[in-house]
């Protein structure tokens, strides 16, 4: 049987700050900090990869505390 599990606000808005932090961290450890179209996009390309690699991961850690809760 399948179970759907609802996509809240908070596991977005939780899921864009961790991608956007982390992909900062991510570009500042492969190329020198400097403002410029390449880092932009290397902050941005760690930012996307990070999306994608953690919703589940947060959509699970959501999970977790929702029924530890409960």
């Amino acid at each position: 049987m399948s179970e759907e599990v609802p996509v809240t606000r908070t596991d977005v808005l939780v899921l864009l700050v961790v991608s956007a932090v982390g992909g900062l961290v991510l570009a500042a450890w492969m190329r020198p900090v400097e403002p410029s179209p390449e880092f932009a996009v290397s902050v941005m390309s760690g930012a996307v990869m990070l999306t994608f690699f953690l919703f589940i991961p947060i959509m699970g850690a959501r999970l977790f505390i929702d029924d530890w809760r409960n």
